[in-house]
């Protein structure tokens, strides 16, 4: 029988009509013997809801499942931008997952990265970070693979980006020092992420792929009772690739003309930039930096300069991953 506890941490949180708000971040902790310690997380972001919803049914499913080692759940890493509903954290605007920073920790949001960094990422082996795309972008339903830094190739990678199950697999390199990325780097975990779904909705199919694909995680690090079923390769997309991405340079209403995971070819029209209360004002088709498949769609239609409009990336196969580093 696994044992239970909670490991919650609570943050301050001040805002101009609360002096001495605090805000508690929930942590479950379930040991079941000897084995890896696992991380499972989401809600870095509080508008992204895929992960957090299939890490509170692992919540209440994993004691039950659990055979060796131990995992964290945290379904609401940002618990005060969950409860809001927001991408960033209301008390002071900080993004989470460019927060980990060190001492000394200013505010809200960069007390809730140095709990991470001191009170959970030195006791892991392994972590597995869940994102989506939150309110202002959709993403096809995929692992993610970051390098940050000069990090050396891990070949379990591949295998954890397989036992996640989804047919898409996106890479990035991380530079920022304060990401969650460049965090687990530092401690050595290994980390695997997931950009699932987003546009601030989520679905049961979404929240459901999610959960089954960290317990394919699990299976994969040997903390279940079976092996984690041989799944398809991923396809493979280079999103840090200059041309992946297509920023607008205007103000204008974004009407996309292609869907999530549809080819398209460089320089294709793949919507259209326009401004309706500016009638004389010439709508500007919008062209694709490079031919692929498209990852990534902005969920908002009404964009200013610098708003990612789209990523687009050829698919490559799953064993090229050793050759992006």
């Amino acid at each position: 029988m696994a044992k239970v506890s909670r490991e919650d941490f609570t943050c301050a949180a001040a805002t101009n009509t609360s002096a001495y708000r605090r805000i508690t971040v929930p942590v479950l902790k379930i040991e079941a013997g000897p084995g890896p310690a696992v991380a499972l997380m989401a809600g870095v972001h509080g508008d992204e809801w895929e992960g957090q919803a299939a890490i509170l049914q692992l919540w209440h499913l994993l004691p039950g499942v659990l055979q060796r080692g131990t995992v964290y759940l945290l379904p609401a890493a940002n618990a005060e931008a969950s409860l809001a509903g927001t991408r960033l954290s209301p008390s002071d605007a900080g993004n989470l997952n460019r927060a980990f920073l060190g001492a000394p920790a200013r505010g809200y949001t960069e007390s809730v990265a140095a709990a991470l960094e001191t009170r959970l990422l030195p006791h892991i082996q392994a972590l597995v970070d869940v994102h989506s795309g939150g309110a202002s972008l959709r993403y096809l339903p995929s692992s993610v693979i970051t390098r940050y830094g000069d990090d050396a190739y891990d070949e379990r990678l591949p295998a954890l980006a397989r036992a996640f199950g989804l047919p898409h697999c996106v890479f990035f390199r991380g530079t920022e020092g304060g990401s969650l990325p460049a965090a687990a780097s530092r401690l050595g975990v290994l980390r695997l992420s997931a950009e699932i779904g987003g546009g601030r909705e989520t679905t049961r199919t979404l929240v459901e792929d999610c959960r089954d694909g960290l317990l394919g995680c699990l299976a994969e690090l040997g903390l279940l009772a079976s092996a984690a079923p041989r799944q398809p390769d991923p396809s493979l997309y280079d999103l840090d690739a200059p041309a992946a991405t297509l920023r607008t340079r205007d103000s204008g209403v974004f009407v996309p003309g292609v869907a999530l995971g549809q080819t398209v070819t460089a320089g294709q029209t793949i919507g259209q930039l326009i401004e309706p209360a500016r009638p004389d004002q010439a709508s500007r088709n919008l062209p694709s930096p490079q031919a692929g498949t498209v990852v990534c769609l902005r969920a908002i239609a009404r964009s200013d300069d610098g708003d990612c409009l789209l990523q687009v990336a050829p698919a490559l196969p799953l064993d090229s991953l050793a050759s992006l580093y």
